[in-house]
């Protein structure tokens, strides 16, 4: 059986995303209000209208845990089904992480939500879990590409996820249901996290082959004695 090893690019995702939102979450604990989000605000003011914030009510459904979190758990069952029980475990165990450790950070930062919020919003602001939520979609549709043969059906599929992610993400902002930072970090910890757990899942079977192999080696090692 042939063993994979952890692809370098992965680490590096894993650790770029971990220190973005670990700078994130400083900027905003030391800082009472930021210049960044401010001009977002005002450039959603500036874009406003009815139909966009119609569209922005739409989009941003599709960051709800109740939403992603099914077909998350769909697509995972298709891949066990096709014995990608890895990538299965990756989705499932990235999308469980990333929704866990926003709601520790949220408790923790304890940061208020903008006020005048355009839509319903509850609990504390920082980070957005709608954008946590919505990197899920991109989590989907790579783990979904091992089974489209076709490169530019894979290329094509991959784009979608990363953009439902950020008009969820953009649709928090118009909305003013979370600062722009917010929505950052949002994306940076679910990034971390997704990647955490492939990396888990690529790393383990090489260990186990490891453990296998060492009493091979320490066998021959005493017959050569």
């Amino acid at each position: 059986m042939r063993i994979r090893s952890v692809p370098p690019w992965l680490i590096v995702v894993t650790l770029i995303a971990t220190a973005a939102f670990i700078a994130l979450t400083v900027i905003v604990t030391t800082n009472s209000s930021l210049a960044f989000d401010s001009r977002a605000f005002a450039i959603a003011s500036d874009l406003r209208a009815p139909w966009v914030t119609t569209l922005a009510h739409v989009v941003t459904t599709l960051g709800l845990i109740a939403v992603v979190g099914p077909a998350g758990l769909l697509v995972a069952a298709v891949l066990i089904a096709l014995k990608h029980r890895p990538r299965a475990a990756a989705l499932v165990a990235g999308g469980a992480l990333a929704w866990v450790t926003v709601w520790i950070t949220k408790s923790l930062v304890d940061r208020p939500r903008p006020s005048r919020p355009l839509v319903h919003t509850t609990g504390q602001s920082y980070p957005s879990a709608h954008a946590a939520n919505s990197v899920g979609w991109l989590a989907l549709a790579i783990a979904l590409s091992v089974i489209i043969p076709a490169r530019g059906a894979r290329i094509a599929v991959i784009v979608a996820g990363a953009l439902v992610a950020l008009f969820v993400g953009l649709s928090r902002v118009y909305l003013r249901a979370h600062f722009a930072s917010d929505v950052l970090a949002g994306y940076a910890l679910a990034v971390a996290m997704y990647s955490i757990a492939a990396i888990v899942m690529i790393a383990r079977p090489h260990a186990a082959q490891l453990r296998t192999v060492e009493p091979d080696d320490t066998r021959l090692r005493r017959a050569s004695l």
